[in-house]
């Protein structure tokens, strides 16, 4: 093999080395949480598990089959979690990196630009997201560039068998997303403009076998929207932008300036489909941009009339710049970008005269664009916000892990979810898929009588916890917990309340506060640099108000004895489970366990600890005293290896 063929081959290989590093990092993870409609395409894969063929998905306002099918091959095999759809994506958009490659080579005729163009397709935020999220739209742009490199070829050698295989590559493509609808358009026009040189007689038999092949492939799709016509319509109705009495004219000059300035200025603004609205290209890569398009206008015409076509799924439709909907034109944006690339790395090596020059400018153009791109998409700044937790549901896949860690560890249990957290949520419904013994309830009506202990109720973020309590039996141990509330809002998002049987309770203090209020068991266990302190209060009485627990920590021979005489060294103080349960809510014979984790600074993590836990009231300090004497109680305190021996 000649060096130069195995130095392409290599930089290949390497290229998809690195666009596969970036699609498969952390994907178990990132996107955290479950989309709406990613759900839906994994409840109708698990549909077609359970041997319901169809060649169109009406529900969610349709939906084309062929993503469907590949998730339902992915959940076979890795069963109904998010990474399989995931995985199903970052696979399309990793060939799709290697159809953009040899797209750009064939139109091009460059090997450099093709290369050029498969690393943009690796690293851009744009296609870089659409790999990582579970969208059937992600699959277009793998047909696009097929479709453009099997056309190319086919005009080139004019062999009906090469146009037969463009046909049915193109006939496939319809089955991918709604946007490939409008391929008609460009490759109508191609076919018209015959740019492509063959005899008259060759040509019409060419183009018999591409229409051929593409009509043949596409005829069940057509068959269903002849019987459907309804269902053609549908969703380019509900996103049309020209309708509502607004002036055309306006509204074209608005959507164009969207549509153009998402190159340039600002992208889609949808956090499931960019990051923080940024646009499609930096500077640099823009430019780039602008002076391939440039070229692609005289060099390579069929990519110019693909492209357009391609951006008006977005421009005809609301909510514009839409990354989804112009997915088609992906694959030729790269192009552009790419060749515009090699056209200022040839002028800068003739005018420096050196080709170390377009090397640098390659070089160094692509190193300061990939972190602008692939590095931002992974910033933790950016997943913490909390319109991103949104656009991702990640309360509602929280929730079902809650309920799925709940019923591995009490297989008997029973799980009552408010209805609030579940109707509409298309997300719970794939994510606990299969699970028994979990009952959707309305909270706010009134309750059967509640199931045994162990039970679980979660409540959405407006359902309090006395709601949730009629909901368990009485006697129980319960235990409550919700989460920290979202950047910028107030109140979390669910609430989980738990009933474990009463003989688990702890009765290893049984000391009683005035006011109603027994710590009947506690237990402290120092794990590295953190203290886990575990808490099992009951009321004995009524308790009149609200009160707040202090958890201080001493070295033991500085505090033997309450009070101690210095600061602790280390405290947690607030309501009873974190405040979700105060003691205002209390009823008699309520028994509540509660956990707090507190750091730890150096000088605690080696020797025996002391811990005192006690009761004050917020407002001015005054700490609940003891019956018999005292304000606070001094837990045991193991070390974390002794404890999980501890049976």
């Amino acid at each position: 093999m000649p060096r130069r063929t195995r130095i392409r081959w290599l930089a290949a290989v390497a290229l998809l080395w690195l666009a596969a590093l970036l699609r498969w990092l952390d994907l178990p993870h990132i996107p955290y949480g479950l989309w709406y409609d990613e759900a839906y395409y994994g409840l109708d894969a698990l549909r077609v598990l359970q041997g319901e063929v169809r060649i169109f998905f009406p529900e969610n306002n349709g939906r084309e089959p062929l993503f469907i099918y590949l998730v339902a091959s992915a959940i076979a095999i890795l069963g109904p979690t998010p990474y399989a759809l995931r995985l199903t994506a970052s696979m399309i958009g990793l060939l799709a990196v290697a159809a953009a490659f040899r797209m750009a080579w064939t139109i091009s005729r460059r090997w450099e630009v093709g290369a050029l163009s498969g690393a943009l397709m690796a690293f851009l935020l744009w296609p870089l997201n659409l790999s990582r999220v579970g969208f059937r739209a992600g699959l277009f742009p793998l047909a696009a560039a097929l479709t453009l490199w099997a056309f190319t070829r086919a005009a080139r050698s004019g062999r009906e068998r090469d146009w037969a295989v463009a046909g049915w590559i193109w006939g496939l493509s319809f089955y991918t997303y709604l946007a490939a609808r409008i391929t008609v358009l460009p490759i109508a026009l191609e076919l018209l403009l015959g740019r492509w040189r063959a005899p008259d007689r060759f040509r019409v038999r060419a183009i018999g076998a591409f229409l051929g092949c593409a009509l043949l492939t596409a005829s069940p799709l057509i068959a269903y929207f002849l019987t459907h016509p309804a269902e053609f319509t549908l969703r380019g109705e509900q996103t049309a932008a020209f309708q509502g009495g607004r002036p055309w004219l306006g509204v074209a000059k608005e959507q164009a300036l969207r549509v153009g300035g998402m190159f340039f200025w600002q992208g889609d603004s949808y956090p499931r489909h960019n990051t923080e609205s940024r646009p499609v290209f930096d500077p640099l890569l823009a430019f780039a941009f602008l002076v391939g398009g440039i070229q692609a206008f005289r060099r390579a015409p069929f990519t110019a009339l693909w492209g357009i076509a391609m951006l008006l799924p977005t421009f005809l439709a609301t909510e514009a710049p839409h990354y989804l909907r112009a997915s088609g034109a992906l694959p030729v944006v790269v192009f552009w970008a790419a060749l515009g690339l090699w056209t200022l790395a040839g002028a800068a090596a003739r005018w420096a005269r050196t080709p170390w020059a377009a090397a640098l400018l390659l070089g160094g153009g692509l190193g300061l664009s990939f972190p602008w791109h692939a590095v931002a998409y992974f910033h933790p700044g950016w997943w913490a916000q909390a319109q991103v937790r949104g656009a991702f549901s990640l309360d509602s896949w929280e929730v079902a892990q809650e309920i799925r860690a709940f019923r591995r560890a009490e297989p008997s249990g029973t799980v009552v979810l408010s209805e609030r957290l579940w109707a509409g949520r298309a997300e719970m419904r794939f994510l606990l898929w299969g699970e028994s013994g979990v009952r959707i309830r309305r909270l706010t009506e009134d309750p059967p009588d509640p199931p045994p202990a162990p039970a679980m109720v979660i409540g959405w973020q407006y359902e309090e916890v006395p709601l949730l309590r009629r909901w368990l039996p009485p006697g129980a141990l319960l235990s409550v917990r919700a989460p920290p509330p979202w950047p910028g809002e107030r109140v979390p998002r669910y609430r989980v309340m738990r009933a474990e049987p009463p003989d688990r309770m702890r009765s290893n203090l049984r000391a009683v506060f005035a006011d109603g209020i027994a710590l009947q068991g506690g237990m402290a266990v120092r794990a590295g640099r953190f203290l886990t302190v575990t808490l099992d209060w009951e009321a004995v009485g009524q308790p009149s108000r609200d009160y707040s627990v202090f958890v201080h920590v001493y070295r033991e021979t500085e505090a033997p004895r309450w009070p101690p005489a210095i600061p602790p060294q280390a405290q947690h103080d607030g309501g009873i489970a974190e405040g979700a349960y105060n003691t205002g809510v209390w009823r008699p014979g309520d028994r509540i366990r509660e956990v707090r984790v507190i750091p730890l600074p150096e000088t605690l993590l080696q020797g025996p600890l002391r811990v005192w836990v006690g009761l004050y009231r917020w407002e001015d300090g005054a700490r609940l005293p003891l019956r018999g004497g005292g304000e606070a109680v001094a837990i045991p305190v193991e070390e974390a290896e002794r404890s999980a021996r501890s049976p």
